[in-house]
């Protein structure tokens, strides 16, 4: 027995079967209402001609033809069955061989038939419908041989002469008939040519068209997702606590920009708060934004430092800029105990300074080259002193030079203008407020370049309180006691139940590795617990053997038991449980860290 195949439709085939019967039921509407007229005005020429018995004949024959084909697809044409297609090709034949008892000159009326057949798209169709309106056009030219017309106006067939002789194709009336009528036949022949033309030409199109659709909804799709992973690379959970508070708006030109923003923590005191304007619009600055987005972090936080960020940032982006762009960026690092801030700028637009009870004002220094195209860039921090209630406004070029419907820039005036004017507010509302500004300056006109803005309120010293000590001598008997403080801690931070409960379990993990790989008969352990922003640090120190547990290759927990490697299955379970986990080894001991969000 053999199995066909049956070939899986693509969303692109989809598509095209959608426009092919959204084309066949447009055309069955369109044979519908031609019935409908058709039959109306049948309808008037009959009861006007009650008297003569043959033309109400083949009036009411017609007529009811008709009403079947009105009926069929008033009721089917949106199902587009295929059979609703030879129905109307049916219907009309009948109709026009009816028409053509009033004139031989009405049979180039079936032309019609395959014009209209030619919209359903189907070269098939069109060519059988073409064949019938050739061979019917003919038929209607030497029927005329048979047809009576009497002195009233009425006619007669005689069928008794047409059954008894039948079509005499020597018959010289005929040949007479063919040749006067010649021309009728050359006008079909060349419009059936021509139907079969539009019908297949017509069809290549709309597959193209399909296709070319497809595409394009692909591609949306891809900006789509693209913008959504773009809107996710760019926190929009903004911190606003007693110390600072960041908020940040960006609108781009087209689905995906090149603009990026970014605030950070280095450490426990320093802020880090980073801007940047990648060359080019679209997919490619977007991918370019990302790289150079993730590399300023990376560096910033390895060290420490804005113009060593842009310095490293620089070196990897000539090393992987194919396309010749570059990152026009400004950096600043924050130190919040201090509000001492040093900052670099790659060629990128001075930021806004707002000094409490002062007028705002321009952050001028001497801007570095810009990022990924010059190599062995030096980059120059500078360093200024922010107070309690300043605050910071850094933008991209999309807001200075946004155009009104003359072609007139937004500009550095109208930007100080509008700051000016909501110094006093916070930093959200600072962001709106410029925001307003240019879609009121813009009044409509089209975006383009991104736009973005990041506003810094620095509120006020950060108090850094010291993490809570207690040294344990660790062995299995003291477990208990290291778990049960451990837990305490983390009741008086306010985690919660769930919290509470992982993190018991992530620290017997580690008592236990600890246990194990650091001493042989026990030995002291310092516990450091502390808690900010609804999270929990617990640090574990010790004195034993360098070990660092994340190294150890995570365990395949889909194999069974039997077949797994020892080891490795607690910190697994410790690093699926904790937010962040890190160890380092310093001044002769092991520090492990984990921390809980909760």
């Amino acid at each position: 027995m053999t199995i066909r195949k049956t070939k899986e439709k693509t969303p692109a085939d989809e598509l095209v079967s959608k426009l092919l019967r959204s084309a066949e039921m447009r055309i069955n509407f369109v044979y519908m209402m031609l019935m409908i007229a058709f039959a109306c005005s049948l309808l008037i020429y009959v009861l006007c001609n009650l008297w003569d018995d043959t033309r109400f004949f083949l009036g009411a024959g017609a007529g009811g033809a008709l009403l079947v084909g009105i009926i069929l697809n008033a009721v089917f044409y949106k199902k587009c069955y295929p059979w609703i297609k030879y129905v109307n090709t049916l219907v009309m034949t009948v109709f026009v061989f009816y028409l053509c008892t009033f004139s031989d000159l009405i049979s180039i009326l079936f032309i019609l038939i395959p014009l209209l057949n030619s919209f359903y798209l189907r070269p098939r169709l069109t060519v059988i419908s073409g064949a019938i309106c050739m061979f019917m056009t003919y038929i209607g030219i030497i029927l005329m041989r048979y047809v009576e017309y009497q002195e009233n106006g009425t006619f007669t067939i005689n069928l008794y002469n047409l059954a008894l002789t039948g079509f005499n194709y020597t018959d010289a009336y005929i040949i007479d008939q063919v040749r006067t009528y010649s021309f009728l036949l050359i006008i079909s022949a060349s419009l059936v040519i021509v139907s079969v033309y539009l019908s297949v030409s017509s069809r290549k199109f709309n597959i193209r068209q399909a296709e070319l659709m497809h595409k394009n909804l692909t591609a949306d799709m891809e900006l789509n997702v693209a913008r959504n992973i773009q809107e996710g690379i760019l926190s929009k959970d903004f911190p606003d606590n007693d110390s600072y508070a960041v908020y940040a708006d960006m609108t781009t030109a087209t689905e995906v920009g090149g603009d990026f923003y970014d605030y950070f923590l280095i450490d426990e005191t320093h802020l880090a708060i980073v801007i940047g304007d990648v060359s080019g619009h679209g997919v490619a600055a977007a991918m370019f934004m990302t790289l150079a987005k993730t590399l300023i972090k990376v560096y910033a936080q390895s060290s420490h430092s804005t113009d060593k960020a842009f310095e490293y940032t620089n070196r990897y982006l000539l090393q992987s800029n194919p396309e010749k762009m570059f990152v026009t960026a400004w950096m600043g690092l924050l130190d919040l105990q201090s509000g001492v801030l040093s900052y670099t700028n790659a060629g990128h637009n001075p930021p806004v300074v707002l000094k409490k009870g002062s007028s705002p004002e321009f952050l001028r220094s001497k801007p570095n080259f810009v990022l990924g195209r010059r190599k062995r860039v030096r980059f120059l921090e500078e360093r200024m002193v922010l107070s309690a209630g300043d605050k910071l406004l850094l933008y991209t070029d999309g807001v200075t030079e946004a155009q009104n419907s003359v072609n007139e820039m937004f500009g550095e005036e109208r930007l100080i203008g509008v700051i000016g004017q909501t110094k006093e507010k916070s930093q959200k509302e600072i962001v709106e407020a410029v925001r307003g500004a240019v879609n009121d300056f813009e009044h409509g006109s089209s975006h383009y370049d991104d736009a973005t803005l990041l506003a810094l309120s620095y509120r006020d010293t950060l108090q850094v309180t010291p993490p809570h000590s207690k040294t344990f001598f660790l062995s299995k008997d003291t477990f208990d006691a290291v778990t049960d403080h451990i837990t305490d801690e983390c009741v008086l931070c306010g985690c919660d139940d769930a919290a509470v409960s992982e993190i018991t379990i992530a620290v017997s993990e580690i008592l236990a590795n600890i246990d194990s790989y650091a001493y042989e008969n026990g030995g002291e352990v310092e516990i450091l617990t502390k808690c900010r922003d609804k999270r929990m640090s617990i640090t574990f120190k010790d004195n034993g053997k360098p070990f660092n547990p994340l190294l150890v290759q995570e365990p395949d927990v889909a194999k069974p038991l039997s077949k797994r490697r020892p080891g490795g299955l607690g910190i697994f379970i410790v690093r699926k449980l904790m937010t962040e986990t890190s160890y380092v080894y310093t001044n002769g001991q092991n520090v492990l860290t984990i921390e809980k969000d909760f």
